[in-house]
């Protein structure tokens, strides 16, 4: 059995020619990757609605239930990956004390799909969070394969542009802040004849 280099915890930047339309222009927060495979969630998905009236949408809050108008519960909820789209995630800031189910992905950031923690966030209304639906998953050396072919920039995670980057330019963000390099400069143009 080959010792296999780890990427997580890392951020993900796709290709600017991909060619998948599940990961067009994403970033992707690496939260595993190991002999089974990868774990990740599309942090700049598509929009599907304000998370507290999806929450409440979906009988996960009760209708009884007051949830604030602003914060975390007035953002867009977002798509977080084109597998198991009915699966709900947190994405939120670690503190001393960890959520039911919490996956830590660094130092900084944990993710959980408990619901046990979300009870706990609409309960205690402070902790700030972000409502990602569905996942990203590789199966065995596939995310090595799509690497190896140029489709992804592994690169560090910057838990403030993960957290409060703008998801609108979110990718052309991190390629210039995280790789140093506008990502139109891989959009080559036609070839002249020497």
């Amino acid at each position: 059995m080959t010792n296999r280099r780890t990427l997580a915890p890392c951020l993900l930047l796709a290709a600017p020619r991909l060619g998948d339309p599940n990961f067009d222009h994403t970033v992707v927060l690496l939260a595993r990757h190991d002999e089974k495979g990868a774990l990740g969630w599309i942090i700049n998905g598509e929009a599907l609605g304000l998370v507290g009236p999806l929450l409440q949408g979906s009988n996960l809050v009760g209708g009884d239930v007051a949830l604030p108008v602003d914060g975390p519960f007035a953002r867009e909820a977002r798509r977080g990956g084109p597998v198991q789209m009915h699966t709900g995630w947190l994405l939120y800031r670690r503190d001393s004390v960890a959520l039911a189910g919490e996956i830590d992905i660094g130092t900084v950031l944990g993710v959980t799909g408990d619901l046990d923690a979300l009870a706990a966030v609409v309960a205690s209304r402070t902790r700030d969070f972000r409502l990602l639906l569905g996942y990203a998953g590789w199966s065995p050396s596939q995310l090595e394969d799509e690497i190896s072919k140029g489709g992804w920039l592994p690169a560090d995670i910057d838990a403030d542009l993960v957290f409060d980057g703008d998801p609108a330019t979110l990718w052309k963000h991190a390629y210039r802040h995280l790789a140093g390099i506008d990502p139109g400069a891989f959009i080559g143009s036609r070839g002249g004849s020497a």
